[in-house]
């Protein structure tokens, strides 16, 4: 069942965006009065046609896409012909040939359009992902998780749960997709995980598939209940379960923490992977600094052997804001306040942040402020009246002594997205925001298509992240069993990178024939049709190799 809806999803995203590129030329050519002689659905043989005026309406036996033939367009064909392709005017010539991309990109509006109003998952490019993380849009939590137990299965009879995070599978580490996919080929075998914070553990025998099987939780009956067994009895048995997807995320582990220091005594210890400090969550050492920089306490979210928990940690240090200078003339100046003083107080307040400094200063600004600071281990008191509001210096957050309790480096945690919340808008606005969503998606696949074709030339490898028709088939199938709306989704993208991939400047597809009319505008001359069809032919065996290549690395994930 599951290969079938895959199949069927597949062809029909294919065939629906394949009849909406040629539908697209089809409309210009009409538009422009070059006569259409056949409108087909799917490819020859042809099953069944009928002439509605002077076009072929066709049905074939080969149902993937479809095609237009118009008059003149490849055979060049119809000279005399005031409606052949070939004679007529650039402008007329170039409306055609974007006819596809632009009915592709009208075709992604109004999906998505749809999609908005009703709901669908936000449109996420790389650049994205950390700020939805931050705003909660992405849920994320830590390694492998149970998304869901097929009722009767396998998994549900040794008692997995919907939420269950499996850590170690046969003593071995959870962390990778490649993993769970070896799980889902051969689930025979011992598992450990944790529930709720609790430790958990359950083995996948034969044997007890095979109690499973008779137990009736699959019963398929007489010989299919035989045949079940002896599959058990081999290692290929059905798992029953579905995980949630999952991939490597940056995250920040602590190498070291100093023995006696704050931090230790607190709770902290060396292999914890830095979550989120204060709610914040953590991506780079970067961010980790930046954040820890002009704090005295801070609760860290910390995964610790793959259970998440709060260590809340007074690191208690005053003095932490200091004078990065001191503009001349201002009211510090005079007063003797001077580059590298820690200020301490103010009034009595100690100050932790230079926000505070400035907060403090602009409520009391008609008053005569006692600056405590300690310059050279000493501790001195000035006297400070602002002026308009402020005392003359530029401020900067101390970088802590007790950051040296903690070593920290950056790692790739595999994370499991637990859910992408919706994106909804009313009708009114969500045509408007899809414009904005089709625009910003044209740009970042034309990014990635330029990065793919640039990295294949010089390299001769395909980036991880480029799915081929295999690989489009299997999103497909996945996205189908999610739903109506994410798959209205899924078309709606593929859409877009199918005009992108066509306008792109190179033989053989659209954007490669617009530059044999670009030539042709310029020089005003056509080049002649025998060079451009082995120009074109090129660009297609160049395409050919590079969707083999694309197809090959597809069949390599599957095994």
């Amino acid at each position: 069942m599951s290969v079938l809806l895959t199949i069927g999803a597949f062809v029909v995203a294919f065939s629906v965006l394949v009849l909406v590129h040629e539908f697209g030329h089809f409309a210009a050519a009409k538009l422009v009065g070059v006569k259409v002689e056949e409108f087909g659905l799917g490819f020859p043989p042809r099953i069944f046609a009928r002439k509605v005026g002077e076009t072929v309406y066709s049905v074939n036996a080969l149902i993937f896409g479809g095609f237009v033939r118009l008059l003149g367009m490849d055979t060049r064909a119809g000279k005399k012909n005031s409606r052949s392709f070939e004679n007529k005017g650039l402008g007329a010539r170039a409306k055609i040939m974007v006819g596809g991309v632009v009915m592709n990109v009208l075709a992604a509006w109004v999906l998505l359009s749809m999609g908005f109003v009703v709901g669908i998952e936000p449109l996420l490019g790389p650049d994205d992902i950390f700020p939805a993380v931050d705003s909660g849009v992405i849920s994320l939590r830590e390694g492998a998780v149970v998304k869901s137990v097929e009722e009767g299965g396998v998994a549900e009879g040794i008692g997995l749960l919907p939420g269950d995070h499996l850590v170690k599978f046969n003593g071995e580490e959870i962390d990778s997709v490649d993993d769970i996919a070896l799980i889902l080929k051969d689930p025979v075998g011992i598992y450990e995980g944790e529930r709720g914070g609790q430790y958990i553990t359950f083995q996948i025998t034969s044997d007890n598939v095979w109690a499973i099987l008779k137990s009736g939780m699959v019963n398929s009956g007489g010989n299919e209940e035989r045949d079940e067994y002896e599959k058990a009895m081999d290692g290929d048995v059905d798992f029953g379960v579905e995980f949630y997807g999952a991939f490597s995320f940056p995250r920040v582990k602590i190498l070291n923490v100093k023995a006696g220091s704050n931090a230790y005594n607190f709770g902290l210890r060396s292999g914890d992977v830095i979550i989120a400090v204060n709610g914040a969550q953590i991506y780079s050492l970067a961010q980790y600094q930046s954040l820890i920089s002009s704090v005295d306490e801070a609760t860290f979210t910390i995964s610790r052997g793959w259970v998440t928990q709060d260590v809340y940690v007074e690191f208690g240090q005053n003095g932490n804001t200091i004078v990065s200078s001191v503009i001349v003339d201002s009211p510090a100046d005079l007063k003797g306040l001077q580059e590298g003083d820690l200020i301490i107080s103010i009034n009595g307040k100690f100050i932790t942040t230079p926000a505070e400094v400035t907060q403090y200063v602009t409520q009391h600004k008609d008053e005569n402020l006692i600056f405590l600071v300690e310059r050279g281990g000493k501790n001195l008191f000035v006297e400070i009246k602002p002026e308009d509001g402020k005392v003359g210096v530029y401020l900067s957050p101390l970088l802590k002594g007790w950051q040296s309790d903690l070593e920290v480096y950056s790692i790739e945690r595999f994370t499991s997205v637990i859910d992408i919340k919706k994106d909804q808008k009313p009708f009114y606005v969500a045509p408007f925001y899809a414009v904005s969503e089709v625009w910003r998606t044209l740009k970042m696949t034309g990014v990635l298509f330029v990065d793919l074709v640039k990295g294949f030339a010089s390299t001769g490898e395909i980036s991880e992240n480029v799915a081929g028709p295999v690989g489009i088939a299997q999103m497909a199938g996945q996205v189908a069993r999610e739903g109506v709306m994410p798959f209205i989704r899924f078309i709606a993208l593929l859409s877009i990178s199918l005009a992108v991939i066509n306008i792109f400047p190179f033989p053989g597809l659209d954007g490669g024939k617009l530059i044999f009319l670009f030539i042709e505008f310029l020089t005003g001359r056509r080049v002649p049709a025998k060079y451009e069809n082995y120009i074109h032919l090129f660009g297609y065996l160049l395409l050919l190799v590079l969707a083999v290549a694309v197809t090959y690395k597809d069949v390599l994930r599957l095994f």
